[in-house]
């Protein structure tokens, strides 16, 4: 399995919002003012699934988040 985990130290991300961030176009009502559509979490999550894998979050709101991706090795 290959695990790769992007952290950051910003912000975090609300609870509220956590179960919807991958979503199409989501926008949390706490984010009006950062820039974005809505669609790189959907599409990082499209992309990691295409190959067999999850992504997942874990977020402590005023702290950060860190974004996990989890790929099962195939063999063919």
């Amino acid at each position: 399995m290959l695990q790769i985990v992007v952290e950051d130290n910003g912000c975090g991300i609300h609870s509220e919002d956590v179960y919807h961030i991958f979503k199409c176009f989501y926008r949390s009502r706490f984010s009006k003012d950062t820039q974005g559509i809505g669609l790189g979490l959907p599409l990082a999550k499209t992309i990691v699934e295409l190959h067999g894998g999850n992504i997942k979050v874990d977020s402590v709101l005023g702290k950060g988040s860190a974004f996990i991706i989890n790929i099962l090795e195939t063999t063919k």
